[in-house]
């Protein structure tokens, strides 16, 4: 067996059917990086003219006339065979030399160990040390088993919420009190949720903008936003979460009817009627202030397959206290469930699950109130092609990371 080029149809053909495919193992994600200064191409092993493993291969051109080669995800292959895992391999280092590459970067798809909700090991769940062993002993380096998320391309530790067989009702009993309680306040309040196109990206841009000044990054140009669209086309779905003062003082004046409504009207229910009255006494100030469609939040989604991935999102801090990212997660888990997904990612979190001291520990926070569990994967791994171009590539990059940290520090000061 040789190492090929797949034609497209080929590829898609085969990633469709294996278990660990994302959205990073697809044509389409080659055509984004390739607008970004990658190149891509579809390469595959074939048994007798069938395909038995395959991988979007990206390529990037560095200092120094170094090239590195990055399979985003892995490869698409049986990883527990690994006599044909060894095969694909050789014989792509083989291909690779031939390549003038430096080396070769894989972040797989695959559980490290299966935990629970709490980022517990669950005691005779999944394990695969034995493959990362394997890795090893084939010739690839290993990053570790990082917890920090800014050490890896991709994240290393996710949160996943099943769905197979759950309802609605179900979904929502799942998560815990705090956070099913927001949830019903975002739908009591009537927040209004769209899932828009393109042509919504210029109010998504704002939010994210937003955010990213908020929490000290750069966000990607509107250019990056539009490519998206343009090559991941029907997998891409943005979900703004809106506030319309009019319909929420409806809905609020419609609570005080019904308590007016009752003939004994006790203390308690006074208190209701004033904090109805207080609730729409606001509203009409924000809509003098803000109009009467009001953007509150907004995120961004992708499909691969059974999985709806939430890639990032933001939201405006002046309107926190409305919890619009609860209703987006919600309005976001049913319209997968609603649509045949079996997963709902919520991705990136750290692997550190202690709070104290843990500047990220509100994100896992977050997300974990939805129910659900904690995903480790493999981490990631280097190849070496050449060894010489790869150390000498591990002493330079490692004096441009030192190099720009300090910079860093001394903007900051």
């Amino acid at each position: 067996m040789e190492i090929t080029t797949l034609t497209s149809k080929e590829f898609e053909n085969f990633a469709k059917k294996n278990k660990y495919v994302t959205f990073h193992q697809k044509e389409s994600w080659g055509k984004l990086k390739e607008q970004n200064g990658w190149k891509y191409e579809l390469l595959g092993m074939k048994d007798d003219k069938k395909v038995v493993a395959a991988t979007l291969l990206l390529e990037k051109d560095m200092p120094f006339g170094l090239k590195m080669f990055y399979a985003p995800r892995g490869f698409l292959i049986d990883f527990d065979n690994y006599e044909l895992l060894d095969e694909f391999v050789l014989k792509l280092k083989d291909y690779l030399k031939k390549k003038g590459a430096a080396f070769l970067k894989i972040d797989p798809y695959l559980v490290h160990l299966e935990r629970d909700v709490n980022g517990d090991v669950v005691e005779g769940g999944t394990d695969n040390s034995k493959l990362v062993d394997h890795l090893k002993e084939i010739g690839f380096k290993h990053h570790g088993y990082n917890i920090d998320a800014s050490k890896e391309l991709q994240p290393r530790w996710m949160f996943t919420l099943d769905l197979k067989d759950k309802d609605e009702e179900g979904l929502m009993m799942n998560m815990i009190k705090p956070t099913r309680k927001n949830v019903k306040q975002t739908i009591k309040l009537g927040l209004t949720m769209e899932f828009i196109g393109e042509e919504g990206l210029t109010e998504f841009k704002k939010i994210t903008d937003h955010t990213g000044d908020r929490r000290g990054f750069i966000d990607r140009p509107l250019s990056y936003y539009q490519e998206m669209f343009k090559y991941l086309g029907d997998d891409i779905k943005i979900l703004l979460c809106y506030l319309e003062p009019d319909k929420s003082i409806a809905l609020f004046q419609k609570e005080i009817d019904t308590i007016k409504g009752f003939s004994d009207i006790t203390e308690k229910r006074k208190e209701e009627i004033a904090s109805y009255e207080k609730k729409i006494a606001e509203l009409e100030e924000v809509k003098k202030a803000h109009g009467n469609k009001i953007p509150l939040a907004g995120s961004m989604f992708i499909s691969c397959e059974k999985e709806l991935l939430n890639l990032f999102g933001g939201g405006y801090d002046e309107f926190m206290k409305y919890d619009a990212m609860y209703g987006i997660q919600w309005e976001a888990i049913k319209w997968a469930k609603e649509n045949g997904y079996e997963l709902y990612n919520f991705y990136g979190i750290e692997g550190n699950f202690k709070k104290e001291n843990n500047p990220m520990y509100g994100v896992y926070e977050f997300k974990k109130g939805f129910g659900g569990k904690v995903v480790e994967l493999i981490g990631e791994f280097d190849l070496p092609i050449s060894k010489a171009k790869y150390n000498f590539y591990k002493i330079a990059f490692g004096t441009y990371k030192k190099a720009k940290n300090i910079k860093n520090k001394i903007r900051r000061k």
